[in-house]
């Protein structure tokens, strides 16, 4: 979903600074964009350290002049598919490390160059689970609950700096994650698992990254200033159940 946002802004003429942990898929995501009309620079960084937050920022700012939007979009799964009882506290912590305290910092750091930049838009990433619940998802859902409460607090905090923020939620895509989803379903055989997840959209199949990242796209680029403290389901329906 990250390298299909980067894609979809780089096509659209947005210089954009990548992040990533991993060095292999932010060289595969340069070679994808090369020859677009924006400047693409990546980093590797851990998202969930305050200071490597800040040094990435800084570095945007440095290189663009300032910032005009973020989409946190990094995230892990639940990691352990068992009964909150059963669940290691280890699990919790690292499922909100990663998944809510990036999206924390990502806001943190980056709000004082909106505001001084007179406003911009954030995107943050939650899931059909950030306002649902499901079996042996409880550290997963509990921390894309607490991104729903940042994001709509935000939104509030920093109207005034007309500074926008949002949060897409996809339900199962055809993701690494996705197929980690499904093979905690049925480990035996991950087939059922993704079936599970495809039987509850509408139409009949999971979400490919792009249509999400669309989703972010338009809200960072796009959407009516007025637009803010939303939540923007991308789950074939399921929601509508």
């Amino acid at each position: 979903m990250g390298s299909a946002a980067v894609r979809q802004l780089a096509e659209r003429g947005v210089n954009v600074l990548a992040v990533d942990w991993k060095q292999d898929g932010l060289e595969r995501l340069l070679a994808d964009v090369a020859g677009s009309p924006a400047e693409i620079i990546t980093t590797t960084a851990d998202v969930a350290d305050a200071g490597h937050v800040q040094d990435y920022v800084a570095q945007a700012v440095a290189r663009f002049g300032g910032l005009d939007g973020v989409f946190n979009i990094a995230g892990i799964g639940t990691g352990e598919f068992k009964r909150l009882g059963e669940v290691q506290n280890e699990t919790f912590d690292e499922v909100m490390r990663v998944n809510a305290r990036s999206a924390w910092l990502g806001m943190k750091y980056v709000l004082p160059h909106l505001v001084a930049r007179g406003g911009g838009a954030i995107v943050n990433t939650g899931s059909h689970l950030a306002w649902h619940a499901a079996p042996t998802f409880s550290a997963y859902t509990a921390s894309k609950h607490a991104v729903v409460g940042m994001t709509k607090a935000v939104a509030l905090e920093y109207g005034s700096d007309n500074v926008r923020a949002n949060i897409v939620c996809p339900s199962a895509m055809e993701t690494a994650m996705g197929q980690e989803a499904a093979e905690g379903i049925d480990p035996d055989d991950p087939r059922i698992g993704w079936q599970i997840m495809i039987d509850q959209s509408a139409n009949g199949r999971v979400a490919r990254p792009e249509e999400t990242a669309a989703v972010g796209v338009w809200l960072l680029l796009d959407a009516p200033e007025h637009v803010s403290g939303v939540v923007f389901p991308v789950d074939g329906a399921q929601s509508a159940k």
